[in-house]
Parts: C-alpha cells; sequence; structure tokens
C-alpha cells in the first residue's frame, strides 16, 4: 500500500520534477517533494531510527533525497553529473539497488558508490577512460544478489567521431549533397557497434559472466528460487545462474523490446512497449484481463516498469500512472489533478 513516483518536465534550462509519494494506510495518503533536477530511481530504505521503510529518490546528477515524513534529508555524491557545479567529467548516475539500509548506486564511467544509513557516500568503481576507439563504459540495468554480490550489465559505445559530420556546401549541388550523406551513412554502418556485458561485482572486483556482447539489457530479476532473469532488445530473455551460465530463451515473434521483468504468482510477467505479458517459458501470451478502462484511454499501455511486493504486482505506466493487479483484477490508483500541477498549492480538504 505504499509506492513513490516522479514526475514533471525536463526541459534543459528549468528542470522540475515532483516526487510523490502514497501511504494507503492514511485518508490522506498523497506527500510531495518537489526538486529542480531529473530523478532518474527511487526506492525504499529501511532506516535504524525509523519503524518504516522511507522513500529515497536519486537524480541523474548524484543528488540523493531521502524523505524523512515532513524533513528530506539531501546529499551530493561529489564529482557526479553533468549539469552540477562539481561535475568532473565521470558522467551521471542512474541506477539505485537497496538492501535494508544499505544503498547502492551505479552509473555512467563505472561508477559505484555505497552508504549505510545516512552516513557518508564510499566510491567502490570509477574508470573514466574506456578501450580504445570506446567511450567509457557505463552500468545499466542491476540486481542485488541474496549474498551481496551485484549483477550488472554494462555498455560500451563506439566514440564518437565528429569530424566530417556537416559537408561544405558550397559549389555543391543536391546530387553531390546526397551522396554526400549516403557515404557517410555507410561509413557508419561500418563503424563499430555498442557492446554489451555481464559483471558480478563483490568486494571492489568484477568478474565477467559469459553473454554475447551484441545482446542488449533492458531490466535484471531475481525469482524467488535465486534464478536471474535478464530482459531486453529483440526478445531477448536469458536464465541462469552466475555459476551455471546463462541460456537464451526463444519464443515466437521474438522481435520486442522487453523493458521490465517481475515474478509474480509463479510465472514471468514482462513488460514490452505497448502491452503486459506472461511467459511460460516457451512463449509470451497478453496479460488477461487486459487494461480495460476506455474513459481513461488506457486500452494502450505504456509500460514503465513492473514491480512484485507480497502477492499484489504494481504496475507503472509512462502516460496513465499506477495500478494494482492481484492476479484477478486491475486496481487503478486515482491521482489527485492537484498533485500534477507544476505550481502544487496543496490538496483540497476532504
Amino acid at each position: 500500500d505504499r509506492f513513490s513516483i516522479a514526475i514533471g518536465e525536463l526541459e534543459y534550462d528549468d528542470q522540475f520534477m515532483a516526487i510523490l509519494s502514497y501511504d494507503g494506510r492514511f485518508p490522506q495518503p498523497w506527500s510531495r517533494v518537489d526538486v529542480d533536477r531529473e530523478i532518474a530511481d527511487i526506492g525504499y530504505l529501511r532506516l535504524t531510527e525509523y519503524n518504516d521503510p522511507v522513500p529515497v529518490a536519486l537524480s541523474n546528477e548524484g543528488d540523493v533525497y531521502t524523505l524523512l515524513g515532513e524533513q528530506t534529508d539531501w546529499s551530493k555524491i561529489a564529482g557526479t553529473g553533468i549539469l552540477s557545479e562539481d561535475a568532473d567529467g565521470r558522467g551521471d548516475v542512474y541506477e539505485l539497488l537497496i538492501d535494508g539500509s544499505l544503498c547502492y548506486i551505479l552509473g555512467r564511467s563505472r561508477q559505484i558508490y555505497s552508504r549505510n544509513d545516512l552516513n557518508e557516500w564510499k566510491m567502490l568503481s570509477l574508470e573514466r577512460e574506456g578501450r580504445p576507439g570506446y567511450e567509457a563504459e557505463y552500468f545499466g540495468a542491476a540486481e542485488l544478489l541474496a549474498d551481496g554480490r551485484i549483477i550488472v550489465a554494462g555498455t560500451s559505445r563506439p566514440a564518437r567521431d565528429a569530424s566530417g559530420l556537416l559537408p561544405d556546401r558550397t559549389g555543391m549541388n543536391q546530387q553531390e549533397l546526397m551522396q554526400f550523406f549516403q557515404e557517410r551513412m555507410r561509413q557508419r554502418a561500418r563503424q563499430a557497434q555498442p557492446e554489451y556485458r555481464l559483471y558480478l561485482f563483490h568486494d571492489g572486483k568484477f568478474h565477467q559472466l559469459e553473454m554475447p556482447s551484441d545482446l542488449a539489457p533492458r531490466d535484471i530479476h531475481v525469482d524467488p528460487m535465486g534464478r536471474i532473469w535478464i530482459v531486453g532488445v529483440d526478445g531477448l530473455i536469458l536464465r541462469g545462474r552466475p555459476e551455471d551460465g546463462f541460456g537464451r530463451l526463444d519464443f515466437h515473434g521474438d522481435t520486442e523490446t522487453l523493458h521490465s521483468a517481475t515474478w509474480f504468482q509463479g510465472e514471468l510477467i514482462v513488460a514490452s512497449g505497448y502491452m503486459l505479458h506472461r511467459f511460460d517459458g516457451h512463449r509470451l501470451t497478453p496479460l488477461k484481463p487486459k487494461l480495460n478502462d476506455p474513459f481513461r484511454n488506457r486500452n494502450t499501455p505504456t509500460p514503465m516498469k513492473l514491480q512484485t511486493v507480497g502477492d499484489v504486482m504494481f504496475y507503472f505506466d509512462y502516460k496513465h500512472g499506477v495500478c494494482r493487479w492481484d492476479g484477478e483484477s486491475w486496481d487503478w490508483i486515482d491521482i489527485p489533478p492537484a498533485l500534477l500541477e507544476r505550481d502544487f498549492k496543496g490538496l483540497p480538504t476532504p
């Protein structure tokens, strides 16, 4: 009965996001905190001095907002980000992993930081330089394993070559201009493609796991049996364990990009760009009953994230908000319109 989301407007020169927290134990369940950063991830911490879990939000600049009831604890990981005054070139961060009071943050340039409770942040990993011809590797999808290890997907993109992108149009006719751009497109097609890797991180060391470098993960999920599921581009579904390796599970029509996965009531539920699916180990089938509220335009889902808490699955949608599913019916959480306004003046009195 508790969750937090971030909504907002991400103009380059006027960023704004509102962190909305919902606590179903109270008659008025909503609270809001405004920040002038882009929120990249949200989770819940169990702090020593608090009985209930508290929301914590991470900005891509390395700001960490811990929502402690009426007050907000703010901390900043020095050097991170792009727009921050103290940014030193290591880049942004965007992945938050939490185990009780222990929090990890991951990002570009192989950044990994940790903090226990509300103590100081510790840097566990940072590599600013990529291998020749590639930018610094960045960490995306990640998950904590039961033994404290982190499984993380890394991406290495070819270094950008800004030379010769635009021609000198002097004296060039339309046909010559078209030929120039066609040749540039052929050159780019011949350039190296991004490479993807899978790692285990523990005690400051990385151990690379076997995975074809052309597979692009989008989400990692650990089911109750300890099996690791990796979903991603072109219908990627991998299943396995670090000690045994990972096998790809193919299915009919495996061209969907799968963005998120969770284990619910004995099966894997996955989200593509426009639908929720069941996966039985051999095929994807639409999750039923479907979202079917035509008055709110919810017949066309735009999934963002799936997450299971106990016997309830939370579904977060880019356009339509938050919904809970108990395996039989959907329960949409109505968000008061006042909470969605940038100029928030408070909620009306019941």
